[in-house]
């Protein structure tokens, strides 16, 4: 990939510490541009809130709501939110009533949130693929339709612009054969998104700096730190087909990979671009910290090719089952 000494400036990454002057928010980072950059766009604020996993145990429903009053009283307010797939706990293996409960207690929550929402599908947001399944295939619950139908308008992925930046929301997760063991899905970008992306991103040009937001991430170290350095991954915990995908985006300006699913707070640098795992909004599924990390919300500054981000510990503390 070659760039000219401007798209060089610009996805030039400094690695940074220390606090922010709001409590609760972290610097990880940021991308910087040179002043006089004559791509320089508008600032603005949103917020990555993933891994809800909203459920009426443990106080989840009070505990996501209680992040949406967090997002509420940041200052100054994002533009927007994204929130990033895993929005109930399961849809995967439930019955149609424990299903419909989830979603009410998600929708009681993101109604109350101030600013628009923009939707990623996550593997436990897709109806009765698990093999252990209670939904019905004829159920309307079943597959990726409710999803698309009430929080994709009408599609798992798509893109949007705001004030110079462009978006990308993708659906990651494909339906495994019905002899492969697991929970009925593995990470991949299907050969018609990519035909899709292909397209979008021809039609953005190279100069727009981009975002492209996923539920499972493209990379992570997690399991290696975790587990050890040979540890093997499985097919549901990446996009299996993540280079080739990286490939395709590479020509273009992509400045951060927003991703969740491993309920880890995790950057990697590649190439000039940032992989960032967001944590969790419900921690360790409303459990506690998971890899001693607080329930979290990660905020992004975006300004002239410009990325600030940082996570926000909302305050959660678990309860006992």
């Amino acid at each position: 990939m070659s760039h000219d000494s401007s798209s060089l400036a610009r996805r030039r990454f400094l690695q940074a510490g220390g606090a922010f002057a709001a409590a609760g928010l972290v610097n990880w980072g940021a991308a910087t541009a040179r002043s006089d950059d004559p791509m320089a766009t508008p600032s603005f604020r949103f917020v990555h809130l993933t891994d809800i996993h909203t459920q009426p145990e443990l106080g989840g429903a009070e505990g996501w709501r209680q992040c949406v009053e967090r997002v509420n009283q940041l200052d100054p307010q994002p533009d927007f939110v994204i929130t990033g797939g895993d929005l109930i706990m399961d849809a995967l293996v439930p019955d149609a009533d424990r299903i419909d409960l989830e979603w009410k207690l998600f929708d009681e929550g993101a109604k109350e949130l101030a600013v628009p929402v923009h939707h990623t599908i996550g593997n436990h947001d897709i109806g009765g693929w698990s093999p252990k399944s209670k939904l019905s295939t004829g159920d309307a619950r079943f597959g990726k339709d409710l999803f698309a139908d009430h929080y994709g308008r009408g599609a798992t992925y798509r893109s949007f612009d705001h004030k110079g930046w462009h978006f990308v929301i993708l659906d990651s997760i494909g339906k495994a054969d019905a002899n492969e063991p697991g929970s009925g899905y593995f990470g991949v970008i299907d050969e018609a998104q990519l035909d899709w992306l292909r397209g979008d991103m021809e039609k953005t040009g190279r100069e727009t700096p981009t975002v492209i937001v996923t539920h499972i991430p493209f990379f992570t170290t997690v399991f290696q730190t975790m587990s050890g350095p040979q540890t093997v991954i499985g097919n549901g915990s990446l996009i299996t087909n993540a280079n080739e995908v990286r490939k395709l985006l590479e020509p273009y300006n992509v400045q951060l990979v927003l991703s969740g699913h491993g309920h880890n707070r995790e950057r990697i640098d590649i190439r000039g671009v940032t992989y960032l795992q967001s944590g969790a909004v419900s921690g360790g599924w409303w459990r506690g910290r998971l890899f001693d990390e607080p329930e979290c919300f990660v905020v992004i500054d975006c300004q002239a090719n410009r990325l600030d981000f940082g996570y926000h510990d909302y305050g959660w503390k678990a309860r006992k089952a």
